[in-house]
């Protein structure tokens, strides 16, 4: 038990330090640029551009089948962290008295006290695996793929490391969110293409 509670208290010390170097990286750009990454309504137009892609490059009538995948795994994904969260209990840095007490800057409002998992890196993570995993089956691991795939990269991380530079997850809400996105994404995913597969294959052909 004490090798156990040596260990919790290490990681916390370290995930406590990790998002106070973050939400330390202090200029004038970070600070205007992080709360915008943050801002879930600005990323509207960047999926509706998504899917007019998507529909462009395999069809409408998969192009809604791959719509509903990521509705669902966005839905399942958002309600497992707030169910999470609310069972964790685990304030947000903006709640935390030793958080603030050591300098953290706040650049939001604190909305609610539990942060544990990030419902932003698990929703972000979860969209973009369960996009490629569709379109990995069009377009296969070309050049195209793995440019998407990038792009795909750069937004998780950027909307991710934005939650913990404004104040509202310690870096560790980030790491679990984004695994336990992609893992539900995966799932589910993989469980709408075998039931399209078995029993609706004529509508999407």
């Amino acid at each position: 038990m004490i090798l156990e509670s040596g260990l919790v208290m290490a990681l916390r010390d370290a995930d406590r330090a990790a998002t106070l170097a973050i939400n330390d990286f202090d200029s004038a750009f970070t600070d205007a640029v992080m709360p915008w990454l943050s801002n879930r309504f600005v990323w509207i137009p960047l999926y509706l551009l998504l899917f007019w892609f998507i529909w462009k490059r395999v069809g409408a009538k998969k192009a809604v089948v791959i719509l509903l995948a990521v509705a669902l795994c966005m839905l399942a994904i958002d309600q497992f962290a707030n169910l999470v969260k609310d069972s964790v209990e685990r304030y947000r840095p903006c709640w935390d008295d030793y958080m603030l007490g050591n300098g953290l800057k706040v650049l939001e409002k604190k909305g609610g006290k539990y942060g544990f998992f990030s419902a932003h890196a698990a929703t972000t993570a979860g969209l973009a695996v369960a996009v490629m995993y569709f379109l990995k089956e069009h377009w296969g691991r070309g050049s195209r793929y793995r440019v998407l795939a990038w792009c795909f990269a750069f937004y998780v991380v950027g909307v991710s490391i934005s939650r913990v530079y404004v104040g509202k997850h310690f870096l560790g809400d980030i790491i679990v969110g984004a695994l336990a996105g992609m893992i539900i994404a995966r799932a589910i995913s993989w469980l709408v293409r075998w039931v399209v597969t078995k029993y609706f294959a004529k509508f999407v052909d």
